[in-house]
């Protein structure tokens, strides 16, 4: 597991600055209202703070007369939670609130203002950021130096040789970067297509399963990058991906080697979509709770949906057996999700399974790390039991003929997950009691 982070020491920023207009003598590329990656640039960035917890922003423009924002400003990713305004100097405010401010002539992570805060929010420096000399896009600042960092902003190198000065420890708090984290300029459209490949290429997660980085990842992000422009909505994916799952059981219900096969590999294809759907979601700023609870109790239906038609398909072909160990696994697994449903849901205040902060497969346990023999191999089994890897593995045993391999080990493992499940609530039993009161609790 990772080591727990630092207790915060002081609040972090809830007002925002987009310095824009002229940026190192020069007019600063992308525009506000170029599309990067399927957003005008202007709401991506607004939309990055936002996510780190900034509740006002400022455009900080220098130049000419700035563009229109109120579009920006009237989306619903941001209307009625964040508030954005254009300015052509910094606003004033308390000197001891702190401030983060952006950079609008890069493109980065959309991870990188909340690592940054946290960098902040743990440590008593003047300014914190995210470590590396690449990394020049989003700092954390005390008012008073964020003022001089807008000012200094236009001029050449001016944002640049102000931070190098500030080289000492205590002046700097340094954030480790997010997973695939980058920051990059995108002064031509050249440029910018490199910076949206970084874009679509950081949404991977570290708790991404095995197949997911081998094989699932290289299919749907180019598809997600011919979507990010489209009207298509994350959500739609999902249904898409369910829509897989189904067609794929029906057509393995009717036997035979080749439907078994294209039955399997259409639910390998919603498999793909299902990382379609949480990429759109990421990169466009599209993510909701129910979008949350759609992709997994798709997941879960879409497993039913398999597993039962090869149950029927089994028991069709004479293997009385399946019909039996089909129903009971189904029940298991049915049991499994719905516990794990009402914990997210009454305790967790999620959608999301991996909400669950004691399971082997919550996002904390899949992205760890670990170094040694022993700890890795801890770490990588149950990434060998993620969904992704699953469908896989079954494709292959589709295309052997064996069906029945998929039913035994479909049923050894929501049986023995089963049996985990309540021993591991029962272990758990202060945890989510304490969570529940909204007390942090270190599980065993």
């Amino acid at each position: 597991m990772p080591d727990p982070e630092p207790a915060p020491t002081r609040p972090g920023p809830t007002e925002g600055w987009i310095l824009a207009g002229r940026l190192d003598g020069a007019p600063a590329a992308p525009a506000l209202l170029d599309d990067v990656a399927g957003l005008p640039h202007a709401l991506r960035l607004a939309c990055d703070l936002a996510q780190a917890g900034i509740e006002r922003i400022t455009v900080v423009w220098t130049g000419e007369e700035p563009p229109d924002l109120s579009a920006v400003a009237a989306d619903p990713r941001l209307a009625g939670r964040v508030g954005l305004r254009v300015a052509l100097d910094p606003p004033e405010g308390d000197e001891a609130d702190p401030v983060l401010v952006v950079r609008a002539d890069r493109v980065f992570h959309r991870d990188t203002a909340k690592c940054a805060v946290r960098a902040w929010r743990g440590s008593a420096a003047r300014l914190a950021k995210v470590g590396g000399d690449e990394h020049d896009a989003v700092v954390v600042a005390e008012r008073p130096l964020a003022r001089r960092l807008a000012a200094a902003a236009a001029e050449p190198s001016g944002f640049a040789r102000l931070l190098a000065g500030l080289a000492s420890p205590s002046e700097v708090a340094a954030a480790e970067p997010p997973y695939f984290g980058f920051t990059t300029p995108a002064a031509d459209r050249s440029a910018l297509r490199r910076a949206e490949w970084r874009l679509l290429w950081s949404l991977r997660k570290p708790a991404d399963g095995i197949a997911a980085k081998i094989l699932n990842r290289r299919v749907s992000l180019p598809i997600t990058r011919l979507l990010m422009r489209t009207w298509v909505h994350p959500n739609l994916v999902t249904a898409g991906a369910f829509l897989c799952a189904v067609a794929g059981g029906i057509l393995i219900t009717l036997g035979g080697w080749a439907n078994g096969v294209w039955g399997m590999l259409l639910v390998e294809a919603g498999s793909i979509a299902d990382g379609i759907d949480g990429e759109l979601s990421r990169l466009r700023y599209q993510g909701t709770r129910l979008g949350q609870w759609m992709d997994t109790v798709v997941d879960d239906a879409s497993n039913v949906a398999y597993v039962s038609g090869i149950t029927y398909a089994l028991w069709a072909a004479g293997a009385t057996w399946a019909a039996w160990l089909g129903v009971v696994s189904l029940a298991a697994f049915v049991i499994n999700q719905a516990t794990q449903y009402i914990l997210i849901a009454t305790v967790y205040k999620s959608g999301d399974l991996a909400a669950i902060p004691w399971m082997f497969q919550s996002s904390q346990f899949l992205s760890s790390r670990p170094t040694g023999f022993l700890p890795r191999v801890k770490a990588t089994v149950p990434k060998m039991l993620k969904r992704d890897f699953a469908v896989t593995a079954f494709v292959g045993f589709a295309l052997l003929g064996r069906l029945d391999f998929i039913l035994l080990v479909f049923a050894a493992g929501a049986l023995s997950f089963h049996v985990t499940l309540w021993i591991q609530l029962s272990r758990n039993r202060e945890a989510i009691r304490a969570a529940r009161r909204g007390l942090p609790h270190t599980a065993p």
